[in-house]
């Protein structure tokens, strides 16, 4: 899952009378990165109360007794209507067509929509238990500090701006008064000669100021309009967190493109791991297999949703153990968390979670064992 937006500035270079017109560029492409990953739709229904104090904007699900009369009620919505619980019992995918063992796997695995994002996710019960990633369904701590780390750096070099172009404006007025009073002195001179030169020399000087105003006004349009899109950008950001954190059901997406809400059983608190739970159906399932007795160079298979791209399947092979995670140069995108690693077999070996990348070379992929997530979850899965 994708959800990390960087910002960087370009540094403006501040000249005697004017700013670098094309840093203005930069600080619009830059500050609008932000914004892309607020734009997913929300996908659970659930009332969420939103109001101000002292102009800070909170969130909620439970208001509080003496919630401002000037609060809004927001009923979250998914991207369409899902379609409704099955009686129990009701079989999905039991007529998907799969033609070998890993397609099979494929019709078990889901797509997983939230505000923060869009992940993936894999039935590990036919009762309808959906194993994925909790920094799919949850706001995670360090991504959190990391982007609020660049909303304030990026707040900070607004505040920098800012300062530049008052410091400009006031050159401005001060030229502005140089101006008229080389005009005033114009119209007092009495020597012919001596008032055409200055005449002549305050006609060039306001042509400058003119042309000078002219791109101020236009520089400061353009700034202004893309720090407007930050600061909505920013205020999207903190909603779409506080909903995420809130949130207890979730839409996934299943193989045929079928939308379901699943609700929220358990979020661990060791692991990168969270468990769904979609009423009503029985549900294809993958099959745990071994991890512990998986070779150096066995085939491993990578499914997901990378950028939305529906049920994908990258090869590689297992490369060993580091630090208790499965290690594959399968390649996992942004999207392909919280899907499953599968043998050749289609049993679920892991859950992919995260991608390392060094200077030297790319993609190692990495999924926690499906022994830690059977170990994790044993008091809600039934019996194996």
């Amino acid at each position: 899952m994708n959800r990390k937006a960087t910002f960087e500035i370009m540094p403006w270079k501040v000249g005697r009378s004017e700013l670098k017109a094309g840093g203005i560029l930069w600080v619009g492409m830059m500050l609008l990165v932000c914004v892309w990953t607020m734009l997913l739709p929300a996908p659970c229904a659930a009332k969420i109360y939103k109001y101000q104090r002292n102009g800070v904007w909170y969130y909620t699900d439970t208001p509080p007794a003496d919630l401002p009369k000037e609060s809004q009620e927001i009923e979250e919505s998914g991207p369409g209507p899902a379609a409704a619980p099955g009686a129990a019992g009701t079989p999905l995918l039991a007529d998907y067509p799969a033609r070998n063992a890993i397609e099979q796997a494929t019709a078990a695995t889901v797509a997983v929509k939230s505000s923060m994002g869009y992940g993936s996710g894999f039935f590990i019960s036919t009762q309808g238990h959906i194993v994925t990633n909790r920094h799919v369904v949850r706001s995670t701590s360090q991504n959190s500090q990391e982007t609020e780390g660049q909303f304030q750096k990026t707040e900070a070099q607004i505040d920098t701006y800012d300062r530049q172009f008052r410091e400009e404006r006031g050159r401005l007025e001060n030229f502005k008064n140089e101006l008229d009073r080389l005009k005033a002195q114009a119209g007092a001179e009495t020597q012919s000669d001596r008032r055409q030169a200055m005449q002549a020399d305050y006609e060039a000087n306001r042509q400058r100021y003119e042309q000078w105003t002219t791109d101020f006004e236009q520089r400061l349009k353009k700034y202004e309009q893309e720090k407007k899109r930050f600061q909505e950008g920013r205020q999207s950001y903190e909603y779409s967190r506080s909903v995420a954190d809130l949130a207890q059901s979730f839409t996934i997406v299943l193989a045929d493109k079928t939308e379901l809400y699943a609700r929220l059983i358990q979020v661990s608190a060791d692991h990168d791991l969270a468990l769904l739970k979609l009423d009503g159906y029985q549900t294809p399932a993958l099959t745990p297999g071994a991890p512990r007795a998986l070779a150096q160079s066995e085939p491993v298979y990578a499914i997901g949703n990378p950028a939305m791209l529906h049920n994908s399947v990258t090869s590689g092979i297992f490369s060993g153990f580091q630090q208790g995670f499965l290690q594959t140069n399968a390649q996992i995108y942004p999207g392909n968390s919280g899907g499953p690693l599968v043998s050749a077999e289609g049993r679920v070996l892991g859950v992919n979670t995260f991608k390392q990348l060094t200077h030297k070379f790319e993609g190692l992929g990495f999924a926690i064992s499906i022994d830690t997530v059977l170990s994790e979850f044993r008091a809600h899965l039934p019996l194996q």
